[in-house]
């Protein structure tokens, strides 16, 4: 878009030389954008909450730039979900070939009830950090499992918190009497860990001190089901009290000029509360005005330098604060934003006299560094106003900078604009309402007629309003996200409260939140220079890492290095490591749980004297969004109805074989033999599946390992330590915990750590190794707690099971209109449909059908995506069955 501005117009405002720098800074700008563009990603769920047992289906969309283009800059997205915690619960690898992608977390049935989150990014978008990551609440009960419904408060007291919790069963029983053992936790330390018993009526209360910070309060006890259930409570920070801040537009309050101040009035959860602000400067007051529910508001207000500046915030409660206020500058600039005129952006440079110098500056509107608009002016008045058409401009968050001759910011300004540019859309049903078990169809019609490209990329999701709580404000949505949150630091409350079902938005709140939050915004002193960024796009999976001279840290070049995957013996892949020993397989495409092996060998004599270091994929740090909220505890006692209607579906699937029963079992008395193989080996053919198995008592006598299986092993015999298959008399592989060792290195392993020992010289046995079992294997398994491996470091070998690509789950749905073995006799979905893959034709046109359930009343459609162009599309159309 930068090249469209540079207009003759322009032009003929500079002299030649001055045209030339101003050309050379826009270039550089241009460089910067470049460098450094910006990816976002937005994930559609199905649903806005779940119950244990469930999935969440979403689909991911990874744009670029703030025209919303799909992005083809990485081809790898990370999804994560972030339990009450903050730990994360599952992480998976996305394939996202041009900016699309579909995945799922699976939901165990003993998950934790609380409010969780979703966050997700692309490798690229590390370089930014988390504030603009994909991120939104999921609120998660479960009624499998846990069947505990609690309702908790709190007293502050002088030194501490006293929490009140209340334990009831799914119908109504108190868990009275019950041993209730609970650990506070401050970060990743155990702080506190004690326990007590419910009252008669299954209430106890829990003190946590005021020292601590951040802490978490960790419930475990047994309920009615003797079912061991693990509760999280978010605690309050004591020491935060309701607070008002206030903001000089544009950072900067001028004397003798009309200023805006705005403010934000937040309480002791970090939320938004509506409140009073009295603005005074000596005995007079120059402005009162009320905050939006969300905590913000401002005004403009003329400010002289005869008196200083006093503030004070009334809440609705009456209780009232004094504020700290920002200073009154004699000499400077300041800014005044007019962006409520449907057309045209206005922005006012408030200059004091003494910076009227005649000197250029400049009014630029752009997104991080791609510059929208630019034009010039002499600074010779106090007051210089600038206007650019908003057409001109794109929807989304941008930034006014006023810069001076040397191209250096004087001061800035974030703005919301939304020039109606959404997709038009027509969602068309066969039906105006619909029988129970009736196919619904859908069809779309994307675009207008004139439009020269309608393909697009959608996905929708049908709800069925009686099981599934949809808040009239959702966490986020496409539009909130894509416009808006992507550009913003730190946390957003309720981003969709500024858009309505149409499209439009709220301008003077969006405006409000442009003057109290931060914004992602170009660093200024690295324009024009090259900086290389730390993290780089990915366009598909690798395994790296490095080759080191054994027991050194001195790198071992030009290694020659294999990987070869476990799932195919026979296919591998060769590279050199370079002079800082640093290898690299790139373009790689697996699924998850895929194990390889990496080998290395020098490059002089061809020897495995070779330490080999894989890099890790390290998880990117968690912040805390926002404090905790009363609103996000007692998820099973908010989501009851939802959570007895889930019950009542999974003992449908139950009965019709679609889900496993929900069992947990401390103890169970087995009369069958056990395997001396331990569950844990890592024997591909399953534990205890060998032709002979040694287990730890068997070894119990044996000096060393060599001693204690030479002759006690058949069809084996040893050679100088080496173990021989007597079928063909050659070396045996020798598997230590998954790693593959060198044969002549099973003396070095201490036979008080090895748990079991299984041999595998049958072809049965030995086929799944591929090569690697041409002359049969021994798979030695250590002690969990002890390793072998604690007295043994393997040369030039390493086992690694790097995560893959997650493996799309199919979305179930009955089809009543054929003959189908597991149709369900109560039809009890909440989540109605998930079609995450509607493309759309060259006329802008796709459909899907679904079935309703037994289910009477209100359902949603909701469609999402984006087109060709980067038009945004969300849709909501509810439907009735009757």
């Amino acid at each position: 878009m930068m090249r469209k501005l540079l207009t003759a117009v322009f032009i003929l405002l500079c002299t030649t030389t001055q045209g030339q720098d101003i050309q050379q800074f826009l270039d550089k700008l241009q460089d910067y954008s470049l460098q450094k563009p910006q990816e976002k990603v937005y994930l559609h769920t199905d649903k806005p909450s779940y119950s244990a047992g469930e999935n969440i289906f979403f689909k991911s969309y990874t744009t670029i730039g703030i025209t919303n283009l799909f992005s083809s800059l990485s081809g790898i997205l990370y999804a994560e979900l972030i339990s009450p915690a903050n730990n994360v619960v599952q992480r998976v690898t996305i394939s996202t070939p041009m900016g699309i992608g579909i995945g799922d977390f699976t939901l165990s049935d003993t998950i934790t009830e609380g409010v969780y989150r979703i966050r997700a990014y692309t490798n690229w978008m590390k370089n930014a950090g988390s504030d603009y990551f994909f991120d939104k609440k999921v609120p998660i009960y479960n009624g499998r499992t846990d069947n505990v419904i609690t309702h908790t408060t709190y007293e502050k007291r002088t030194n501490d918190v006293l929490y009140k919790i209340n334990l009831n069963s799914v119908t109504g029983l108190p868990i009275s009497k019950k041993r209730i053992s609970y650990t506070i936790t401050e970060g990743d330390k155990v702080v506190e860990k004690k326990s007590q018993t419910s009252s008669e009526n299954g209430s106890i209360e829990i003190p946590i001190n005021n020292k601590y910070v951040n802490p978490i309060l960790k419930l475990r006890f047994e309920n009615i089901d003797k079912n061991i259930v693990n509760k999280v409570v978010k605690t309050i920070d004591p020491k935060k009290q309701p607070a008002t801040t206030l903001f000089p537009e544009g950072g900067k309050l001028l004397k003798d000029k009309i200023n805006t101040i705005a403010a934000k009035s937040i309480n002791s959860q970090g939320l938004g509360i509506s409140s009073k602000i009295l603005l005074k400067q000596g005995s007079d007051t120059i402005g009162v005005f009320q905050t939006n529910e969300l905590g913000m508001g401002a005004i403009s207000v003329f400010l002289n330098s005869g008196a200083p500046l006093e503030a004070e915030a009334e809440y609705a409660d009456g209780t009232k604060s004094v504020l700290q206020v920002p200073r009154i500058h004699e000499t400077g600039f300041s800014i005044l934003v007019n962006n409520l005129n449907d057309n045209k952006l206005f922005a006012q440079l408030n200059a004091s006299a003494d910076q009227l110098d005649n000197s250029d500056v400049y009014f630029v509107v752009h997104h991080l560094a791609e510059v929208l608009f630019v034009s010039k002016s002499k600074l010779n008045k106090e007051e210089l106003v600038f206007t650019v058409e908003k057409s001109k401009l794109p929807d989304g968050v941008v930034t006014i900078s006023i810069l001076d001759s040397k191209f250096q910011p004087i001061i800035e300004r974030p703005v919301f604009c939304l020039v109606q540019r959404n997709l038009n859309s027509r969602v068309l049903l066969n039906k105006s309402s619909y029988r129970t078990r009736e196919k619904v169809e859908v069809n779309l019609d994307m675009g207008e007629g004139d439009d020269s490209l309608l393909m697009g990329a959608y996905s929708a999701s049908v709800i069925d309003l009686g099981k599934v709580k949809f808040p009239e404000r959702a966490e986020a949505h496409i539009l909130s996200s894509l416009l808006l949150s992507n550009d913003l630091k730190g946390y957003i409350e309720n981003p969709n409260y500024y858009f309505n079902q149409e499209g439009n938005v709220k301008s003077v709140d969006l405006d409000y939140l442009m003057l109290t939050q931060g914004w992602r915004n170009i660093e200024w002193e690295s324009v024009g220079l090259e900086v290389l960024p730390k993290f780089k796009p990915e366009k598909s999976l690798k395994i790296s890492g490095y080759t080191k001279k054994i027991g050194r840290s001195k790198p071992e070049p030009n290694a020659k290095v294999q990987l070869i995957s476990t799932r195919n013996y026979l296919d591998f892949i060769d590279t050199t490591s370079n002079e800082e020993g640093y290898f690299e397989f790139d373009n790689l495409l697996f699924p998850d749980s895929v194990k390889f092996i990496i080998s290395a060998r020098d490059a002089v004599k061809g020897k495995n004297n070779i330490d080999i270091t894989y890099e890790y994929d390290k998880e990117f740090p968690i912040d805390e969004k926002v404090g905790a909220l009363e609103s996000d505890w007692d998820i099973n006692r908010q989501y009851l109805d939802n959570l007895k209607s889930s019950k009542e579906f999974f003992a449908e699937l139950e009965r019709i074989g679609l889900k496993e029963k929900a069992i947990l079992i401390d103890e169970v008395v087995v009369t069958r033999k056990q395997s001396k193989a331990p569950d844990y080996s890592s024997n591909l053919n399953g534990p205890g599946n060998a032709d002979q198995i040694l287990g730890a008592d068997d070894l119990s006598t044996c000096p060393t390992l060599e001693m204690c299986l030479a002759g006690r092993l058949m069809g084996v015999y040893f050679q100088n330590g080496v173990p021989y298959n007597t079928r063909g008399n050659q070396p045996m592989q020798i598997v230590l915990d998954g790693m593959y060792i060198e044969s002549e290195n099973i003396s070095m392993i201490n036979t008080a750590d090895v748990e079991s020992i299984e041999v595998l010289r049958n072809v049965n046995y030995t086929s799944i190794y591929g090569s690697n079992g041409a002359n049969g294997l021994i798979v030695i398994t250590s002690k969990r707690g002890s390793s072998a491996l604690n007295n043994y470091v393997p040369k030039g070998i390493l086992t690694v099971q790097p995560q893959g690509f997650q493996v799309i789950k199919n979305f179930y749905k009955p089809a009543y209109d054929v003959d189908e073995a597991n149709k369900y006799n109560s039809d009890l979905r909440s989540t109605i449909h998930w079609e995450p893959a509607i493309v759309t034709n060259e006329q802008g046109k796709a459909s899907f059908d679904f079935f309703t359930s037994d289910s009477k009343g209100k359902y949603l459609l909701l469609i999402e995506g984006i087109d060709l162009q980067g038009r945004l599309l969300r849709r909501e159309v509810e439907f009735v069955v009757e």
